[in-house]
């Protein structure tokens, strides 16, 4: 008979409508129908499991989207097999070397969300935990991540912020205006790093660079990050190689072998 005699439709339907909901930011009840080709009594029957469950969440706009509890659920898969543990190794040698936090991070919708970190053993240091988040635009990592993401992806993204009036000042560092937004986001993309100079925290600053994986596109960033009192420029100009080299390093285990964005 075959494997596909023994697919559950319900099942097959749910996680079509995961996957759909994965590509966009948001979807109603009416769009999720038409992109899977079910009827819409369907569609919010699945939905409304799945949102019960925990992996869908209804937005301000009574539209649906997927919550953290599938990247939960990858994460888990992360820490045995993905990026989380192939990086660790040179996470923690880079936090030996330059005696700094060490952040490793993704980015989650308009967020950079933070799935390893080394913590100094300075006693002025950032604390944070794994798990924390922060606008992607006005920080380091974040804007690493952006700068490689899609062009399409980046303007519906800096839209979406946009409209919503999220786009707002941290710090007197933090650039708001779209327009700069996206020529910063290009030289990044031109230099392989960025600087997180107090735009988020004030005093803090930190170096970011990409990694990718074995397709070519970002998988996550690393930054150092510490107080402006020993993050100087002198620091930073020995910083950028050292995380620069650091990315690589681990885009190269992750299968990655373009070259050319050092």
């Amino acid at each position: 008979m075959g494997e596909f005699s023994d697919v559950v439709h319900s099942v097959d339907r749910a996680l079509s409508i995961i996957e759909t909901l994965s590509q966009f930011e948001e979807m109603g009840i009416t769009e999720l129908s038409r992109e899977v080709g079910l009827g819409k009594a369907t569609v919010y029957r699945l939905v409304t499991t799945l949102r019960i469950r925990g992996y869908i969440e209804q937005t301000a706009t009574e539209k649906y989207r997927l919550n953290l509890k599938v990247f939960e659920l990858g994460n888990k898969v992360v820490n045995r097999l993905g990026i989380r543990k192939i990086a660790y190794p040179y996470l923690e040698k880079l936090a030996l070397d330059t005696k700094e936090t060490v952040n490793l991070a993704v980015l989650d919708g308009t967020d950079v969300y933070y799935i390893d970190r080394i913590e100094s053993r300075e006693p002025l240091r950032i604390q944070l935990d794994i798990g924390t988040r922060f606008p992607a635009y006005c920080t380091g990592l974040g804007r690493v991540l952006l700068a490689y993401s899609d062009p399409t992806a980046i303007d519906q993204l800096l839209e979406q912020l946009q409209n919503k009036g999220e786009i707002q000042k941290y710090t007197h560092k933090t650039l708001v205006d779209t327009k700069l937004l996206r020529i910063e986001l290009n030289k990044i993309k031109e230099q392989g790093y960025t600087l997180d100079d107090e735009q988020y925290l004030s005093g803090i600053r930190c170096v970011s660079a990409p990694i990718f994986k074995h397709t070519g596109k970002v998988a996550a960033a690393i930054s150092v990050a510490g107080p402006t009192v020993r993050m100087t420029n002198k620091t930073i100009s020995k910083l950028i190689p050292i995380v620069k080299e650091t990315a690589t390093n681990i885009s190269v285990r992750l299968g990655y072998s373009h070259g050319g964005f050092i």
